[in-house]
């Protein structure tokens, strides 16, 4: 324990000597990329290396315009602070303290293409992570994260903070900046729900993406499946609730996705049930006739769905639900034989 605390304390010293020394005018400045370079070397990272690199990378950009050898001082003090952590234990950490300087890693960091570098900056910027927060950095990352598929392929590292940044910014962020190269980048990460630290925030994620006309055929039909396993999960803790768009239904008819549409009844039912709105079961009952004749063996995966969903949630499956099913699959039945 001596020894631990020993090394925290010299680290530390060593951490604000080095922050003095980011200025052009200082004597130790030339020497600094010498220092970081054996600082990249350690085996023992003291905790406060974290913050105090975090620290010289503020300081580092402020000077940015003055230092010759800028970028590069930038990245070793990104591998000294974030390259030994791993991004599944990193959610625990406490945030960073994150100034205006900071906010200029992200041209400097995502433009220069090395995988690494944006890997660490993306876990500094998902420690902690507060989505109420408006200026954090990460918020005005969506754009550079939709980019990044051009640098595939992932190591499983890099991959993995890319899904915890994703899950952080959620799909408001990526409106905003274009949903047609974000759809193309989650399906090649191709998430599953082990890759997630909030099931419910990749609810609201998938769903928008799903009510967004431009992109509802280009999601991949692994998500559709996805969402059906976390709603039947995670249903009746959604908030807020989302909205209903019945138009989803009618965009996957025109481009004849039957897989997807059976996936999508499935999330109207555990979502959205009708409860005694008549126009909505009966609307219902007409898609499931249309997705039976097309898939008949639909009708049994969407039942298992539903009974998974009550035994998770203790609540019973509609009865409409079970007379629209077998109403309809009469009716598939009947069309059958004409």
């Amino acid at each position: 324990m001596f020894v631990s605390n020993h090394l925290e304390y010299v680290v530390s010293q060593l951490s604000q000597e080095i922050a003095l020394a980011i200025h052009p005018s200082h004597p130790q400045c030339k020497l600094l990329p010498y220092i970081l370079s054996n600082l990249t070397r350690m085996e023992d990272h003291p905790s406060c290396l974290v913050e105090g690199a975090y620290k010289w990378c503020s300081l580092i950009c402020e000077n940015y315009q003055n230092l010759a050898d800028g970028p590069n001082l930038l990245f070793l003090s990104l591998e000294i602070g974030f390259r030994h952590l791993h991004p599944e234990g990193s959610w625990v950490m406490d945030p960073l303290t994150h100034t205006e300087h900071h906010h200029k890693l992200a041209g400097i960091i995502f433009e220069s293409g090395d995988n690494k570098a944006i890997a660490d900056l993306l876990l500094a910027w998902t420690l902690g992570y507060n989505p109420s927060s408006s200026d954090w950095p990460l918020n005005a990352c969506a754009g550079h994260i939709t980019l990044l598929l051009k640098l595939q392929p992932f190591s499983s590292r890099f991959r993995q903070v890319i899904i915890y940044s994703i899950e952080a910014i959620g799909y408001g962020g990526f409106k905003e900046v274009g949903v047609v190269a974000f759809v193309a980048l989650l399906n090649n990460l191709c998430v599953c729900a082990k890759d997630m630290r909030s099931e419910e925030r990749w609810i609201g994620l998938i769903l928008g993406v799903i009510q967004s006309s431009e992109v509802t055929q280009h999601l991949s039909h692994h998500y559709w499946c996805l969402l059906v396993e976390l709603v039947i999960l995670w249903s009746q803790w959604l908030e807020p609730h989302p909205t209903y768009d019945p138009q989803v239904m009618t965009s996957l008819k025109d481009a004849q996705e039957w897989d997807k549409l059976e996936c999508w009844m499935g999330v109207v039912w555990i979502v959205w049930p009708p409860d005694g709105d008549e126009a909505m079961e009966k609307d219902l009952e007409c898609w499931m006739v249309l997705l039976f004749h097309q898939q008949p063996d639909a009708i049994q995966r969407l039942q298992q769905w539903m009974e998974q969903w009550g035994k998770k949630s203790k609540l019973s499956v509609p009865e409409s639900f079970r007379r629209i099913c077998e109403e309809a699959q009469l009716k598939t039945t009947q069309q059958g034989t004409l």
